[in-house]
């Protein structure tokens, strides 16, 4: 019977996966599901597809992946998991909530790892300062009237989910800026507001407490005794309200720091000097790069080679590791004549890296600094903030991209 339980705690990831395996206080499933072919079931299926249901080793997996290989990845263990539940010889022996438990695991599963990828890829590029959207073609099939189940608590990947869904769509709410330090009495309660709006019962219960716990720490000491207020007020919640305590305690017994000055946030800068806008509207020059490579993508938005030179530029970035990354800069800046033709493209092409504006089109700055007479162009800066090659090769010439930095790296 212990070998059971732990089966069924493998394939529902209550053992995987960091707050969750303490948190949800409702049945288990090795209390629900005692029938032998549902046992029987559980163990096979458990052992074929124990990966998938790994939360942390997926999130991993997705630091390594672009988006259109992770969809592709989680498409086909999908269809392999629902092959194996529907082709399951004593299927019709099931009962009903078993099926609903499965079926929900199964789907959910999918949705939460797809919606986690721009999460946990974010999480891990601190430099980037926006969360990159997915493809609506991948949200296509996303039925937003199932979101809110009570029935689906039991399964861990619906839990997953919940977390995953309302950070991913309160991040697009906010046209996927990323929090920064002036925004940290806006991080729970914003993402809190988009729970109350969409989710009700246990899972907003459940979500309430999943963001306090991940989020507290970041979080501005008023705000999160703002959001803890809101789960205390929901019935029957005096479990979650202890986890909570017992993890943010601290921090709800602290003063909110002072925001830092915006004007302090960035030396002023020479208008003599060549530089350009990001996407917080902060004048940045060259000279904020020294120490990293620089690989520069003069673009636009109306330029069909630029837009095309993108996905090879993506896979460039993504063959980085987290450890070059802290040493390479991928920045793109563009010369389009609107900044929201500007900030819409980034957006719309999910570029990585740095990000910014050089105002006036072919009379920008940076088209006059540079010379520029066509774009794409790219160009290669060492660390010591000399140009090392002022036309550098294309991102679709990958390989010669990649020795190009690598050897500036090692300088």
């Amino acid at each position: 019977m212990k070998k059971i339980a732990l089966l069924l705690l493998l394939f529902s990831g209550l053992v995987t996966n960091g707050f969750s395996q303490d948190i949800y206080p409702g049945a288990k499933p090795e209390t629900l599901f005692t029938a032998a072919v549902e046992q029987r079931f559980l163990r096979e299926f458990t052992e074929k597809f124990k990966s998938d249901f790994d939360a942390p080793a997926q999130y991993a997996k997705a630091q390594t992946l672009g988006v259109d290989g992770w969809e592709m990845n989680l498409f086909t263990a999908r269809k392999a998991q629902q092959a194996f539940y529907k082709d399951y010889p004593q299927a019709g022996q099931f009962s009903e909530n078993f099926k609903r438990y499965v079926e929900n695991c199964i789907r959910w599963n999918y949705w939460h790892l797809l919606m986690a990828w721009p999460i946990v890829r974010t999480n891990v590029q601190a430099t980037q300062q926006t969360v990159p959207s997915l493809p609506a073609v991948m949200l296509e099939g996303f039925d937003e009237s199932k979101v809110n189940d009570e029935t689906a608590m039991t399964s861990e990947p619906y839990r997953n989910f919940l977390f995953y869904y309302v950070t991913y769509f309160n991040s697009k709410a906010r046209n996927f800026a990323k929090y920064t330090q002036n925004d940290l009495d806006k991080i729970l309660p914003e993402k809190a507001g988009f729970a109350r709006q969409h989710l009700s019962g246990l899972p907003y219960q459940y979500t309430l407490t999943r963001l306090l716990l991940d989020n507290c720490e970041k979080a501005a000491p008023s705000s999160v005794r703002t959001v803890f207020a809101a789960l205390t007020a929901t019935p029957n919640s005096a479990t979650y309200a202890d986890l909570v305590k017992a993890r943010c305690g601290a921090v709800m017994a602290r003063k909110d720091e002072p925001k830092p000055e915006v004007a302090a946030k960035k030396k002023a800068v020479d208008p003599n000097v060549f530089s350009f806008v990001n996407q917080n509207g902060e004048s940045v020059t060259l000279d904020d790069f020294k120490g990293k490579v620089v690989y520069l993508d003069v673009w636009a938005s109306w330029c069909g080679p630029c837009i095309g030179e993108v996905p090879h530029s993506k896979k460039l970035y993504e063959r980085l590791t987290k450890k070059q990354l802290e040493k390479v800069a991928f920045l793109y800046i563009s010369i389009d004549d609107s900044e929201t033709n500007w900030k819409n493209a980034v957006k719309t092409h999910q570029l990585p890296g740095e990000q910014g504006w050089s105002k006036g089109g072919w009379r920008s700055r940076i088209v006059q600094y540079f010379g520029i007479q066509s774009i794409p162009r790219y160009i290669l800066i060492d660390k010591k903030g000399q140009m090392a090659d002022l036309n550098a090769k294309r991102p679709s010439s990958a390989e010669a991209v990649w020795q190009d930095i690598m050897k500036l790296l090692d300088e």
